[in-house]
């Protein structure tokens, strides 16, 4: 058998010159990829991406949107409520006279068709008056 020592020691294998000082290029030329060019261009491309469906978006909700009409009138739908039952939800509900001033709209001649004194006689009056508690 032979020994280890009777081995010639030299390499193998002979590295090239500059092998290592131009290995990290050689490295990057092969994994680098080549850039590929957005279809988007330049600076206006990610404000674009979001406003095209935004825009869509919107046009189809104003075109699909199912219209509201409203071709009732209020006054007419408050005058098909009997009077017992807004008188109703006016007692339940707290609303001051305060409140009633400042939302309502008031003309003379609405004024003039309510209670006239002279229509009221004094049983109807004594009522009213027995109704409501006036010791504050």
């Amino acid at each position: 058998m032979k020994k280890l020592e009777d081995i010639p020691k030299a390499q193998p294998f002979k590295v090239p010159d500059n092998y290592f000082e131009d290995l990290p290029m050689r490295i990057q030329a092969r994994i680098q990829k080549p850039e590929r060019k957005s279809v988007w261009a330049g600076e206006w491309g990610l404000a674009l991406k979001l406003a095209i469906p935004v825009l869509v978006i919107g046009i189809g909700a104003v075109i699909f949107w199912p219209s509201v009409k409203v071709d009732s009138d209020p006054i007419a739908n408050l005058d098909s409520v009997p009077t017992s039952e807004l008188l109703a939800y006016l007692e339940s509900d707290e609303i001051s006279t305060e409140e009633i001033l400042e939302n309502g709209t008031f003309t003379d001649a609405s004024l003039e068709n309510l209670y006239a004194p002279d229509d009221i006689d004094t049983k109807d009056l004594n009522e009213a008056v027995q109704q409501f508690d006036f010791n504050f």
